[in-house]
């Protein structure tokens, strides 16, 4: 007879408690990236029984949450008191509403004081497992009788992407990022050193919550990707015979560089080419040159309405592009009007054919006059940046020091992107001259661009102070500059340029090549999944299947229950499905690819790796809509399949939603595509973050008063 299966819900303490002022490593990497800051999150921290009874609610008997290290170590050996009364106080009202706690350890965050250790090494200081062990010790002495399950170290082999950097990323994907400029041996290196740390982490702190608490479990919760079942056989075997740290810095060069780099008419487009997320999947973005608002130019007698959103007034837009694609955003009651080339628009304007003319303020302001006025509309700032093909490290790298360079110029010039990485922490001598040092050759992005002897760029004339034709018919402005700078650093002479004049779309588009684009995907997922990084390279490890130097002997075997998290899928290795795989590799949830099956698949797998062991779906949840499937139905097909393994045999106590309601993912822009809230909460809108029931709590809390039904096989 198949055990009653036990359902719970979780969240994480960075993404749902407020900033309280002060930094764990993801406040400082939120505030150095340009992403979101969590605010005042969930403020769960203070909500905690309103989201403790929502659990109850839905018959959830495990809730799982973080411990904020930050909070209650705030300085090397100094523990906080009332920060430790206050989880006593959540543990317990878990335990008065009959819930069992999993207590997260390390949740994707610690403090500044351990990153600092070591001279900046922080999770590579040989120190550092003892620092974990410590911590967790401290957690089971004053906590540990209300903690049934402890996860040690949240997703494991997710945390190596703060030190190793895909061609494909513009960006580290997890704190603390590494230094500007590091080579892909140099990453490596790091990866290798990080790896068998987070193995001696968490046995270490097993055995010290052990030593203070017998019973308690001990165990982890890698990502598993579902892939097709030949493919993770093929990665796995990479993996496991890798013979020496040089078989695995091979193998990962794949990653780091680019055999291939895609080329187009310009090797770079310098354009007043605003860097959005959708876009930043198609480009290279550098840092941002140049920040403006949207805006709208009208006659100077004329208001324009507040509420834009009702206005039915005409609105004169520049076809192809991107004002052209939001304008419906910001006036979706007006009649839009589209003109080829900016001035057309405003001689429309003039005329009184429309009523206001809709682009950003910097590309509007040279027409205000006595008879035309600017009116800036509220939201973030645009931002300006120098556009090159996806998979151009070494020139994007030289294009980042050459906006650097001239920011040290003119310091008006945005800094949107604070070099100063996390990877900086206790290394402060060493950021000084991170505009000495040398870059590597990262791929061939250069190579092509020497044997013509010129750089092509794209360039938009038209704007004052941007880019502009003068008397003598040269190109000036910051953006030309930016191309000349460029030019120096490559050929050692700032006229090495011809500027390609572009408009529309043309200027990010001529960048790439539509062949090698359209393989891009396909490429970056032979990267990814002929390396080691590709593989759940931390069951490998628990299982004994890894080599020595990465997972240390005393190490294996050391779970007391095997925890997973599963989201995403794909049955094939088609092009098209290694896309949508990559979307969840790069935070598009929504279009993450939904395959229920590869669930049972994989906790088969686990049952056959670790016999005689519990096993736990730590994580399972689904953003409001991905790939067409709402939330409701990805539950209700998920835990269907968790049904089907328990039948046949397969120890699952537990499956845990992500999450009880709307969190801080990560940084993200909150919208649809990154909400997994069972409980919604309008953390932008509401001052009042009202928790409010949806149809996928409805749905969740209806399969388990189900649960103890399993269906057949």
């Amino acid at each position: 007879m198949p055990q009653k299966l036990k359902f719970g819900v979780a969240t994480a303490d960075h993404q749902c408690e407020a900033y309280d002022g002060h930094d764990d490593i993801r406040d400082v990497w939120e505030r150095v990236r340009g992403l979101v800051p969590r605010g005042k999150a969930t403020d769960f921290w203070n909500r905690y029984h309103e989201d403790v009874e929502l659990a109850r609610g839905l018959g959830c008997s495990v809730f799982r949450l973080s411990l904020s290290w930050a909070r209650l170590e705030p300085e090397p050996g100094v523990w906080n008191d009332e920060a430790f009364a206050h989880y006593r106080d959540l543990l317990q009202s878990l335990r008065s509403a009959g819930m069992s706690a999993v207590v997260t350890l390390v949740h994707n965050t610690w403090p500044l004081h351990v990153q600092a250790a070591g001279a900046g090494a922080g999770p590579l200081d040989k120190g550092f497992p003892d620092r974990v062990a410590r911590f967790a010790q401290e957690v089971a002495q004053r906590l540990g009788d209300l903690i049934d399950d402890y996860v040690t170290l949240n997703e494991p082999n997710q945390l190596v992407y703060g030190w190793i950097k895909g061609f494909w990323m513009r960006a580290y994907a997890m704190p603390p990022g590494q230094p500007p400029y590091e080579s892909g041996d140099a990453q490596m290196d790091d990866v290798l050193t990080l790896i068998p740390n987070l193995f001696r982490a968490h046995a270490k702190a097993r055995e010290a919550i052990r030593r203070i608490r017998p019973s308690a479990r001990a165990g982890t919760n890698p990502l598993v990707l579902g892939l097709p079942q030949w493919l993770q056989r093929w990665i796995d075997r990479n993996a496991t015979h890798l013979k020496s740290p040089e078989d695995v810095k091979r193998q990962a060069a794949r990653i780091a560089q680019s055999a291939i780099v895609e080329g187009g008419r310009v090797d770079c487009s310098i354009a007043q080419i605003t860097m959005t997320a959708e876009r930043q999947q198609h480009a290279f973005f550098s840092e941002p040159y140049y920040c403006g608002h949207v805006a709208a130019l009208h006659s100077s007698g004329f208001e324009l309405p507040e509420a834009t959103q009702e206005w039915r007034g005409g609105v004169a837009v520049v076809a192809d592009t991107l004002p052209a694609s939001i304008a419906g955003g910001w006036f979706p009651a007006a009649t839009m009007s589209y003109f080829p080339a900016m001035p057309e628009a405003v001689a429309a304007l003039q005329r009184g054919d429309v009523d206001a003319l809709f682009d950003d303020d910097v590309v509007l302001r040279q027409y205000v006059s006595d008879r035309l006025g600017l009116t800036q509309l509220p939201g973030p700032e645009q931002c300006f940046a120098v556009a090159m093909a996806l998979g151009s490290r070494t020139l994007l790298n030289i294009v980042d020091r050459a906006i650097r360079d001239l920011r040290r110029e003119h310091p008006e010039i945005p800094n949107a992107f604070n070099r100063k990485t996390i990877a900086h922490i206790g290394r402060e001598e060493e950021a000084k001259n991170d505009s000495k040092r040398a870059m590597p050759e990262m791929d061939r992005s250069l190579a092509r661009i020497r044997r013509r002897g010129k750089l092509r760029v794209g360039v938009h004339p038209g704007v004052a102070g941007l880019c502009a034709r003068s008397s003598k018919a040269r190109y000036e402005g910051l953006e030309p500059e930016i191309a000349r700078r460029v030019a120096q650093l490559i050929f050692d002479d700032s006229e090495c340029v011809e500027f390609v004049p572009m408009a529309g779309e043309q200027r990010l588009s001529a960048t790439r090549s539509t062949l090698l684009h359209s393989l891009f995907a396909f490429r970056k997922s032979l990267a990814i999944f002929s390396t080691l990084l590709g593989t759940n390279w931390w069951n490998l490890g628990m299982a004994g299947r890894l080599p020595e130097f990465l997972c240390p002997r005393e190490c294996v075997g050391t779970l007391d229950f095997v925890g997973l998290d599963y989201y995403w899928g794909v049955p094939s290795f088609w092009p098209r499905d290694l896309h949508r795989l990559s979307a969840a590799a790069d935070f598009q949830y929504a279009s993450a690819p939904v395959w229920p099956d590869a669930l049972k698949r994989t906790l088969l797998e686990a049952a056959r790796e670790f016999p005689g062991k519990p096993i736990v779906v730590i994580e399972n949840g689904c953003v409001v809509k991905a790939a067409g499937v709402g939330r409701p139905d990805y539950l209700t097909e998920h835990v269907a399949e968790v049904r089907k393994a328990v039948a046949r045999g397969v120890p699952v106590e537990a499956y845990l939603c992500w999450s009880v309601t709307s969190n801080r993912e990560w940084g993200l822009p909150f919208d649809d595509g990154s909400d997994f809230g069972l409980y919604h909460v309008d953390l932008d809108t509401d001052p009042a973050l009202t928790r409010k029931p949806t149809d996928s709590s409805r749905t969740y809390a209806n399969l388990i008063a189900g649960s103890s039904e399993p269906p057949g096989p």
